[in-house]
This record gives structure tokens, sequence and C-alpha cells, in this order.
């Protein structure tokens, strides 16, 4: 799989005063799609403890190109980037109802042993789960 797509509505919580969706949200969006690609590669949060791992955000990066509104459907497409020392995952935020791309972004994750300690590479387990995804 080399692409999840994840759906939601835009809801009132997420708005700011000028009634659109908050900048710092499109970070929770990233995290909908990430946490769904990784379920699908077999590498959820229960499925890292089981294999000793942690994993860390190291990096993020959001380009905001529209604004997202309260009642919105949103579509957040995530697929994984380069998966050597660094796992990438890649994003884009879709409006549903009016058909335009409102951000893109990234955020890199690391590798971390049961003690918390970081991990040169990503390991063989995980990149085999990963299989050509990363590629």
């Amino acid at each position: 799989m080399r692409e999840v797509t994840v759906e939601h509505t835009v809801p009132f919580h997420d708005v700011d005063p000028l009634l659109v969706v908050w900048h710092g949200h499109f970070y929770k969006y990233f995290e909908y799609g990430r946490e769904a690609l990784m379920r699908a590669h077999g590498l959820d949060v229960p499925d890292l403890i089981a294999l000793g791992l942690k994993m860390m955000v190291v990096e993020s990066h959001c380009r905001h190109l529209r604004p997202l509104r309260h009642g919105e459907r949103v579509a957040v497409r995530a697929h994984f980037g380069r998966v050597d020392h660094k796992i990438m995952v890649h994003f884009e935020v879709l409006s549903v109802t009016h058909g335009h791309r409102a951000a893109r972004g990234h955020t890199a994750l690391v590798t971390l042993d049961a003690a918390g300690e970081l991990l040169r590479d990503t390991p063989p387990e995980v990149r085999a789960r990963l299989g050509a995804a990363g590629a």
C-alpha cells in the first residue's frame, strides 16, 4: 500500500475567531493520515511496542495553501518517502467540499530502542513491514 486517505469533517473546535481552521490543527490532520498509514503497514503503536521499538517525530513542515472552514469535508493523503535513516511521511490535505488542496507537508520520524536510544538506521523489521512503500 503506497498511500492511504482518511476523511473527516472539520469540527467547530478546530476553527479560530476568523472561522478558518487554526494553522496548528493541520499537524493533527497529518497525524490522522500518518496513524492510518502506519497501521496499514503493521506499525501501529502496539505493533512497535511488540517489536521493542519506539518512534519519535524529529521534523515537521506544513505549507498552507488555502483555508479550511467549519463543516468542510477533508481528505488527508499520506505516503512514505525515504525510510533508511529516518522515515519520511508526506501529506496532502484536500477540501473534498470545494475540490482544492489546502496544505501539504511532511514529518520525519526516527526509530528508538525500548530504552529510548536513537537507532542510526531504520531497523530491518520495520523496513520489511514497509516493503516497497518507501522505495
